[in-house]
């Protein structure tokens, strides 16, 4: 099977700061390797990290990156992704619902060749934040666009089942979507490190309990509502320290506000993480938690890897989250933008070290569940289906 891939960003063999990608570009990273390993011609069409094309090949799987002619916030706006791909013939494509032109070029591709469009849907666009030029785009784009993506798709994959009724845009169209999760490989995070070593290497301190906060600082994950939630915390828990591990938009609003709050003494900020970090923060923590606020969040991949790391979770009740995070088994859900409840949720699995062990060992059992092996064989079967 000739399979193509459209994705805005599509990971380097080798990471580069000006390059950023969330979940949804590492989702579609890992099932392109694994279907490269079920023996199909992959074909990735993607965006360069300069004004420059150029091609990667690797035995069966070839990335196509399109130059980028500029930038819009995060986004990579290449014209080559939406003319050049023609060039090239699949037998299906699927495009990963994201930030532009990914989705939109896999939506124009699929209906000049005519080909069956698969699309994953990664979760709402939210305009009540950000600047003028942001907050024009996304009204913009959910009222011309994100229908008609989906509306012209033969498969919608949601991530999470929980999520298609509270998507502003899924439960529409329930009568052609398939639910795969999102996955990961277990492998990579089994490191041969003990919390006091993965700290020592971190330069963190041995004596303080660690709440991580893994991610883009961005108003959607709310990582404002987590600095509120501290001083309250600081009350029952003072050794505490709130690690965010991440770049975003929000760091220095975030700085001036834990100065604010008296709490700047217990927050540090990592900025960017090199992958190669990454676990040793996850195996340095206590508690890991993704205070989001806002109906974008479907199925967030950081849930999933701190689970594997064996970390329970506090997270906000909404979108597709109560999918992966089960309160009482593998964590507590808060709701959203309420800093007392997620005070209260992280107090209590603090003082409560047999509690926390245990919910990160259900959820180290739960995760293997989304092995990357699984959610491809689901995948392959649904092209097989469409293509029939």
């Amino acid at each position: 099977m000739r399979i193509g891939y459209f994705v805005t960003k599509f990971p380097y063999n080798q990471q580069f700061e000006n390059y950023a990608y969330g979940g949804s570009s590492l989702a579609a990273y890992h099932l392109a390797i694994e279907m490269k390993k079920r023996g199909h011609e992959i074909h990735i069409f993607t965006t360069s990290t300069t004004s420059k094309d150029s091609i990667e090949k690797d035995r069966n799987m070839t990335i196509y990156r399109y130059g980028t002619n500029f930038r819009i916030l995060t986004s990579n706006i290449s014209f080559g992704m939406f003319r050049k791909p023609v060039k090239h013939s699949v037998d299906i494509i699927h495009t990963h619902f994201d930030i532009p032109p990914g989705p939109m070029a896999g939506l124009r591709y699929a209906k000049k060749k005519k080909v069956p469009l698969i699309v994953t849907y990664h979760g709402d666009w939210e305009a009540g934040y950000g600047g003028l030029i942001r907050r024009i785009g996304v009204a913009f784009h959910n009222k011309f666009l994100v229908d008609k993506l989906l509306s012209y798709a033969d498969i919608i994959i949601s991530p999470s089942e929980y999520y298609i009724d509270r998507s502003r845009f899924l439960w529409k169209y329930k009568d052609k979507i398939v639910v795969i999760p999102n996955g990961i490989n277990l492998g990579e995070f089994d490191i041969p490190y003990s919390k006091e070593e993965c700290r020592k290497k971190l330069e963190l301190p041995g004596d303080k309990k660690i709440v991580l906060y893994f991610g883009y600082l961005s108003p959607y994950k709310g990582p404002d509502v987590l600095i509120k939630a501290l001083p309250k915390i600081m009350e029952e828990v003072p050794d505490i320290l709130l690690v965010f591990a991440g770049r975003g938009v929000m760091r220095k609003e975030l700085e001036e506000l834990s100065v604010k709050l008296g709490v700047k003494k217990n927050v540090k900020f990592t900025g960017f993480v090199e992958e190669r970090l990454k676990l040793l923060y996850y195996k340095a923590a206590d508690v890991f938690c993704l205070p989001s606020m806002m109906k974008t969040e479907c199925y967030p991949l950081a849930i999933l890897e701190a689970m594997a790391c064996g970390l329970p979770i506090v997270a906000s009740d909404m979108g597709g989250i109560p999918d992966a995070v089960k309160s009482g088994e593998n964590g507590l859900l808060a709701p959203p933008k309420d800093s007392e409840a997620l005070a209260e949720a992280i107090i209590y699995l603090l003082e409560n070290e047999d509690i926390r062990e245990r919910m990160g060992r259900n959820g180290k059992e739960r995760v293997e569940r989304y092995s990357w092996e699984k959610i491809a064989e689901e995948t392959e079967k649904m092209y097989r289906r469409v293509l029939a």
